[in-house]
């Protein structure tokens, strides 16, 4: 129940960061705020050196009906991710996945291509989990071994490659990401344990602190 209250704090957080970016508002450190123009994923400022967007695009959305279904369908996969490793790991590996799945997107565009949202991390998620399936279970699954992964490739099929929005190779991406670090978790978590609560505390702080840099890099650099 903890795990649960903790990550449905995390998403009301980002459904009132959406709000805020609609408001136009000034800081000290920068007037009237573009939010989308300082946060998105762009691949070309990426590349030059910009490492704050790969962060920053993982907060903004597009419009309400963006934000609403990032957060209806990854919620369910962030909950259970929470509850299976702890908030605190969950946070930093599914960070980790939009991070690295922003990155490769960036790269495999061409410069001018530019994105938002966290449905990188959703299917981060959902590589997470088929990849702890995986492991868990991989002497029980014998020839079977393949089908968690083959179940999260049919689930980027039918819900990340829809809609004149969708950005395909973000979600595709952001799978694999979060399947390969599932793999590296699972194994140490196999080795070494879930870590205690307060490693698990130190790693969503730390999670938290990431983003709260980014956005501050974005704003008095960007």
């Amino acid at each position: 129940m903890e795990n649960t209250l903790a990550t449905l704090s995390v998403l009301l957080l980002l459904a009132a960061f959406h709000n805020i970016t609609l408001l136009d508002i000034s800081l000290p450190i920068r007037q009237h705020i573009d939010w989308l123009a300082l946060g998105s994923a762009d691949a070309a400022k990426i590349r030059a050196g910009e490492w704050w967007r790969l962060v920053t695009a993982l907060t903004l959305h597009a419009d309400w009906l963006h934000l609403l279904s990032n957060l209806a369908i990854g919620g369910i996969f962030t909950i259970q991710l929470c509850r299976e490793l702890g908030s605190g790991l969950a946070w930093s590996l599914l960070l980790g996945s939009g991070v690295l799945g922003n990155l490769a997107n960036a790269w495999i565009h061409p410069p001018s291509h530019s994105s938002v949202g966290a449905s990188t991390v959703v299917f981060g998620a959902v590589g997470i989990l088929a990849a702890l399936t995986l492991v868990r279970n991989r002497h029980q699954l014998q020839r079977r071994w393949p089908l968690p992964v083959a179940a999260a490739l049919a689930l980027l099929a039918l819900l990340g490659s829809q809609g004149e929005r969708t950005d395909l190779g973000a979600h595709l991406f952001g799978l694999i990401s979060g399947t390969g670090l599932g793999l590296v978790a699972e194994l140490l978590l196999g080795r070494f344990g879930r870590p205690g609560r307060g490693l698990d505390a130190l790693l969503a702080v730390a999670s938290a602190a990431i983003v709260v840099m980014a956005w501050w890099a974005a704003l008095a650099g960007g």
